[in-house]
């Protein structure tokens, strides 16, 4: 099970980066940046469906030195969010470590054991395979829908103020559109993540990424759609990933699949991609 743990982990880090990029606070690696890189996934018409870049490029703040308020104030909400029920959502407010007075949506995802349960919840909007290449058969799935975010600022501050507590939360409500899932399938010892996210909206069809010199990568077409492969060494093993861009219900989603060892490598991206096409 520890595999598991440390690839889910994995996902959930990539999202609080996201967060710290909102805010400008990833800290800077390195003063000197030169080369422009970056990756783009296109359809047969050369519409630009995917955009990846290095997040120095985000134009987010950088400092070399995390500032200790808003290092308290993170790890306050990471810690409000892993104790959530699974299912829900609100907006909360931090008290400490919060000069501007943010207010803050955190969410738990809904977590399921069965393909069936996760199909049930998402109904015709995702196509999930019972299995994947080399035998790997659905183990688990995370999942969150769109959020309706409305709130009233107002009473969460007098909340807080009367009930003298470090944070007060009010509940939200979801939508019913889906905004990511994140599967993992099992063969005996081997692990592989299926991560499916709504791509629609994203600006510039761009999505940063922490290291992007240390990693290899190569764009790679199965029949009209181009996939990015991905590898990257690790200490003990060499991660490797595909993600590609396609319409699926009306809507654009991004499919990230992600294993080590031997499972993927670019001879078979053909095989995890088509197992992503609903058998007519």
């Amino acid at each position: 099970m520890t595999k598991i743990k440390r690839e889910k982990e994995r996902f959930f880090v990539k999202y609080k980066v996201s967060i710290l990029v909102a805010i400008g606070l990833i800290a800077s690696i390195s003063s000197g940046y030169a080369a422009v890189q970056f990756y783009q996934l296109k359809s047969p018409q050369g519409e630009v469906l995917y955009q990846e870049k290095d997040v120095k490029e985000s134009g987010a703040k950088t400092v070399k030195e995390p500032d200790q308020e808003m290092d308290a104030f993170l790890n306050k909400r990471w810690e409000i969010e892993d104790n959530m029920e699974p299912g829900t959502v609100a907006a909360v407010y931090i008290v400490p470590h919060n000069p501007q007075k943010q207010i803050v949506t955190m969410t738990a995802p809904f977590d399921y054991k069965t393909l069936a349960d996760v199909q049930q919840k998402v109904g015709e909007q995702i196509f999930l395979p019972e299995t994947l290449p080399g035998r790997h058969a659905f183990l688990d799935a995370r999942l969150e829908f769109g959020i309706k975010n409305e709130y009233d600022k107002a009473a969460l501050y007098q909340q807080a103020e009367k009930e003298k507590k470090e944070y007060v939360m009010q509940p939200l409500a979801w939508t019913n559109e889906l905004e990511y899932l994140y599967t993992t399938y099992q063969s005996g010892e081997s692990y592989i993540n299926l991560n499916i996210t709504n791509y629609e909206g994203v600006e510039g069809s761009t999505t940063y990424v922490a290291n992007l010199d240390q990693q290899k990568k190569e764009v790679v077409k199965v029949g009209q759609i181009e996939v990015l492969y991905t590898e990257e060494a690790k200490k003990d093993r060499t991660d490797k990933s595909i993600m590609w861009v396609m319409e699926y219900a009306g809507k654009k989603m991004q499919y990230e699949v992600v294993a080590t060892g031997d499972v993927l490598s670019k001879g078979n991206i053909s095989e995890f991609v088509n197992a992503m096409m609903p058998k007519k």
